[in-house]
């Protein structure tokens, strides 16, 4: 990646300038009390597959 890429000291330091935004999406928290239980069926799986690679 670094062949196209910065180095990753110049990308973490471009990071930590542009500081932190305003959240583009907001969710109430119905919404997000929707999102977490439409995944809890699927958390243990994902979890999973993340730590196999």
């Amino acid at each position: 990646m670094d062949g196209s890429h910065p180095p990753t000291h110049l990308r973490i330091a471009l990071a930590a300038r542009a500081g932190d935004g305003d959240a583009a999406v907001t969710v109430t928290a119905a919404e997000s009390a929707s999102i977490t239980a439409e995944l809890a069926p699927h958390r243990a799986r994902i979890a999973a597959e993340l730590l196999a690679g």
